[in-house]
């Protein structure tokens, strides 16, 4: 499948405005000369950077990148979130705060702070588990004790109006 010609003159005329004298068909150009040498280099033969005289260059020096393999401890991070957002809201900031002192003590080369700030976010998240639970759980019971406290009164209210109504015929 070859492509479509393309017209030799351009564009047709628009409608409404007076046809345009086009551009003459361009010849090719001529052949591009080479450029003279310029002045104060040395001939092309010569090695990059030559200029007669002796180097003197630097000896190569080899670099060596220590790096240590220790495992960072676990930051126990997904556990602060959990704790932060469902159990104990100041527990579980503090327990956030240890988590992230974990990666970047662990980044910094500090693996000994890395683990007691690893501990310390643990036992962060586990304090605000704990509270957490009670929590919910005392507020539970309390509901349980004031809805059934609640009743109780509805009751009563129902039965003296009761009462009184029955009293007054």
């Amino acid at each position: 499948m070859s492509a479509p010609p393309y017209p030799q003159q351009g564009y047709p005329p628009q409608q409404g405005y007076p046809p345009q004298q086009g551009y003459p068909p361009q010849q090719g150009y001529p052949p591009q000369q080479g450029y003279p040498p310029q002045q104060g280099y040395p001939p092309s033969s010569a090695p990059p950077g030559y200029d007669g005289k002796q180097q003197i260059g630097a000896t190569p020096t080899t670099t060596m990148i220590v790096r240590d393999t220790q495992v960072q401890p676990n930051d126990y991070l997904g556990f602060a979130i959990f704790v932060t957002i469902c159990c104990c809201l100041p527990l579980g900031i503090v327990a956030l705060i240890k988590a992230s002192e974990v990666q970047s003590r662990s980044r910094d080369g500090d693996y000994n702070g890395a683990r007691e700030s690893s501990k310390s976010a643990k036992s962060w998240s586990i304090c605000g588990l704990i509270c957490g639970i009670i929590m919910w759980v005392a507020a539970a019971v309390f509901l349980v004790i004031y809805l059934v406290f609640i009743v109780q009164k509805v009751k009563d209210v129902i039965a003296e109006d009761i009462d009184t109504e029955n009293s007054s015929f």
